[in-house]
């Protein structure tokens, strides 16, 4: 399964944001992208070339951009393939997930820990259920009060996690499939299991160590 080209992906948030404010800077793509300024001002010029945004020149300091109607059938063409793909992506998340925790299951475990408190906890708990496992603690970076029931606890406290096997939900947004994601800051453990895939990329790691990602 493969996901939307991640410059598509740049185009399509541009198509939007150009869509609610015309008032478009090579610094407000990059802060909103989270890109360099140089990516920014590339992925303007480009779509521009492209016929995709009309640009109008207000004076030195300040480019206005429009949607062009080849810019309009583009922003819907993106939005329903990512659509797509998220359809698909849930699918084989939830497939992966009740597989992950049959398998864990299977080895004895009985109580996990999520890392990560959004929308693939939300399928992977599905799975954790189904396989009469318990949730006993997410760790996650937003700090929500509580997942599931479950209090939420920073992801610094992983390293103290009691708990046998930690699920890892959450992913790149811009690869979702990538195996072995980890949040910026959190190092890798034994302990891991990933939904996409059963290890790191770089090889497995070694009992008791850690490596940073």
């Amino acid at each position: 399964m493969t996901a939307p080209d991640r410059h598509a992906l740049y185009e399509l948030d541009i198509l939007r944001t150009v869509e609610q404010d015309c008032r478009l800077s090579n610094r407000l793509v990059a802060r909103e992208l989270g890109v360099s300024l140089k990516l920014a001002h590339q992925l303007l010029a480009r779509m521009v070339g492209k016929g995709l945004l009309h640009v109008r020149v207000v004076h030195a300091r300040r480019w206005d951009y429009f949607l062009t109607p080849k810019g309009l059938a583009e922003k819907t063409r993106l939005t329903l393939e990512f659509l797509e793909f998220s359809m698909r992506f849930y699918r084989e998340a939830r497939r992966r997930s009740s597989q992950l925790c049959r398998d864990l299951r299977a080895r004895g475990v009985r109580s996990v820990a999520f890392v990560g408190d959004g929308d693939l906890a939300e399928i992977a708990y599905l799975g954790v259920r189904e396989c009469d496992l318990v949730l006993s603690a997410v760790y996650a970076d937003d700090r929500r009060a509580a997942f599931m029931g479950v209090p939420v606890r920073a992801l610094g406290d992983l390293p103290e996690a009691a708990e046998e096997a930690l699920v890892v939900c959450c992913y790149d947004a811009r690869a979702p499939m990538r195996t072995g994601f980890l949040p910026p800051g959190v190092r890798r453990q034994r302990r891991m299991h990933w939904v996409f895939g059963p290890g790191t990329p770089d090889g497995p790691v070694e009992a008791g160590a850690e490596a940073a990602p």
